[in-house]
């Protein structure tokens, strides 16, 4: 066999190992469920939260609420997906795992009206979803790659990761 043969199966299992990680899809999938729950309650929550304080006698600002929910979930998600891809989580995971939180936020800000389905008329209602879960899937891709690259980056420098025990092995 020559060298560029024995190369390709070991570059095959590096694109498969970027592509898919070290942990796999479950915990991505559980998270991005969990992150879509969460993230989908949360716009109700600080609604809830406003309004108790409005009534205990509190000033609250005039604004909608939406957008500082909204910037602070997709901060926490951005994190969550570094933190993942650095203990080993690969590329499409960390897509995935960014997808159910962006779904939520992008359904409750751009999408129709939250807990409401016309059932008369559902074509309106189906229209309006599924231009909120095309953005979620390219939000998803942007801030899972992204953050894949981060947290292996993160992961390589000894901020943590299997890479410190591999290195520490070779030592």
């Amino acid at each position: 066999m020559t060298a560029d043969t024995d190369e390709g199966p070991d570059r095959l299992a590096a694109l498969a190992r970027v592509a898919l990680g070290e942990t796999g899809f479950e915990r991505a999938a559980v998270w991005s469920a969990v992150g879509f729950a969460v993230s989908y309650v949360a716009f109700d929550a600080a609604g809830i939260a406003a309004s108790a304080a409005t009534s205990l006698g509190a000033t609250a600002g005039s604004g909608s609420l939406a957008a500082p929910v909204a910037g602070a979930l997709v901060a926490l998600t951005a994190v969550g997906v570094v933190a993942f891809a650095a203990v080993g989580g690969g590329a499409l995971p960390a897509v995935l795992l960014a997808y159910g939180p962006f779904a939520a936020i992008l359904l409750r800000t751009v999408g129709p009206a939250p807990y409401a389905i016309p059932f008369a008329d559902p074509v309106p209602f189906l229209v309006g979803v599924v231009e909120p879960l095309g953005l979620a899937v390219a939000a998803a891709v942007a801030v899972g790659l992204a953050g894949y690259g981060v947290g292996r980056v993160i992961a390589g420098s000894g901020g943590g990761g299997e890479n410190d025990a591999e290195a520490t092995a070779d030592d």
